[in-house]
C-alpha cells in the first residue's frame, strides 16, 4: 500500500512537471488531483482533516473549483509548497 501511494504521487508529479515543461497549463481538474496527491502524503500520519477530505471527493467527482482552494489554504497552512497550476 505505502508503495502505490508514493508510486500514485510520483506519477501525478511527473504528469505535471512534463505538463509544465511542455508550457501546457494543467486543467483545475489535473491540478485538483496534485493537491489532494500532496494532501495524502502529508496527511499520511496524522489525523484526517474533514474538510480535506470533501474537498478530496469533490476533486474525485469533478468539481475542482472550490476544493483547490480549500486544499491549498489547508497545504499553504502547513507550510507545504504548492506546485504550480500554469507556466
Amino acid at each position: 500500500m505505502r508503495y502505490r501511494t508514493l508510486a500514485l504521487a510520483g506519477a501525478a508529479l511527473f504528469l505535471a512537471t512534463d505538463a509544465l515543461a511542455q508550457g501546457q497549463a494543467l486543467s483545475d481538474q489535473d491540478y485538483c488531483y496534485e493537491l489532494s496527491q500532496l494532501y495524502r502524503a502529508y496527511a499520511r500520519f496524522n489525523t484526517i482533516n474533514v474538510a480535506a477530505a470533501e474537498a478530496m471527493a469533490a476533486c474525485d467527482k469533478g468539481d475542482p473549483t472550490g476544493a483547490i482552494a480549500t486544499l491549498s489554504k489547508i497545504l499553504v497552512d502547513n507550510k507545504i509548497t504548492l506546485p504550480k497550476q500554469k507556466p
